[in-house]
């Protein structure tokens, strides 16, 4: 794949113009065209049990607001000399996002994150999630201070599941035409390493199972990442960690300074779309860096 057209959702808040300022700097490297798309929110307004809405000229109030502030952000990409498009949608957020990301093919969707004290708002039932749940395109989700970051050391937490695999063809196209560096982790249950010291006879047929499963799983993931990859050897590394995934997967993204981390939002459990899968969720929840995700 290509990564063409980068969508940018925003609220005009400081974690929208952190996902922009991310996005700019990635349309810049893979010549991309970006698309900035707001959804305005005419509230409501409860009294006595009975539902108001506001009238006709406020709501063409916050509609000239909207344009106003919008008309702003798409200076900015203007001034960084890329072609971009911006458009006012109104509906229900994550569904506008949707339809609008299908209807402009676009490759990648570029969100922002509250901090870590809004995580919690955030992943349960908020606007993010949901738009993570709901828009097929790969998402890229900006946390706070990762807006700078270019993405030329991508980490891939790698499963071997069709979410993984799509992952890794997204961080292909972005490797391609950033360059840098690419580690591919998958994590495992390590499930003969209670026994290696159980007595010399089920300790040494443990140790030798254990090392056949290690052996095996590096096969594995050397033989994917040369099919899904086919580039020099020396630009990919594979890493096998044991333990909690998403620790095992922050732990080599810290180690190797990582600027991108990639995941599938649900992996081998058959976890179903209605849900984020525990791996993406504590990534979501932890990553200090931005981080990609898969259907």
């Amino acid at each position: 794949m290509q990564i063409n057209q980068i969508l940018v959702p925003t609220d005009f808040s400081e974690n929208a113009q952190h996902a922009l300022d991310y996005a700019i700097g990635l349309a810049k490297q893979c010549s991309a065209k970006l698309h900035l798309l707001h959804t305005p929110v005419v509230p409501t307004y409860l009294l006595m049990d009975l539902s108001y809405s506001p009238g006709p000229e406020a709501v063409t109030r916050i509609l000239n607001d909207s344009q106003e502030a919008l008309d702003a952000q798409a200076k900015s990409i203007d001034d960084a000399g890329i072609e971009h498009f911006a458009a006012i949608r109104e509906g229900t957020v994550h569904e506008v996002i949707r339809d609008y990301a299908k209807e402009h093919d676009v490759d990648l969707v570029v969100v922002g994150t509250h901090g870590r004290t809004g995580v919690s708002k955030l992943m349960y039932g908020s606007v993010t999630e949901r738009v993570i749940k709901t828009v097929h395109t790969p998402i890229i989700v900006v946390p706070p201070g990762g807006h700078d970051k270019s993405p030329s050391c991508i980490v891939i937490s790698y499963d071997f599941s069709g979410p993984a695999k799509r992952a890794a063809e997204v961080a292909r196209a972005i490797h391609g035409m950033v360059g840098g560096s690419l580690h591919l982790v998958h994590s495992y249950l390590d499930v003969w390493g209670e026994y290696t010291d159980r007595g010399a006879v089920v300790g040494e047929a443990a140790e030798k199972r254990r090392e056949a499963l290690r052996l095996g799983l590096q096969e594995m993931l050397e033989a994917d990442a040369e099919e899904l990859f086919s580039i020099d050897p020396a630009s990919i590394q594979t890493h096998l960690v044991t333990g909690d995934p998403a620790e095992g997967i922050l732990e080599v993204a810290k180690k190797v300074a990582a600027t991108l981390i990639c995941a599938g939002t649900t992996g081998k459990s058959g976890i179903e779309r209605l849900l984020i899968g525990s791996v993406a969720r504590r990534l979501l929840h932890d990553s200090q860096v931005p981080l990609l995700l898969t259907h």
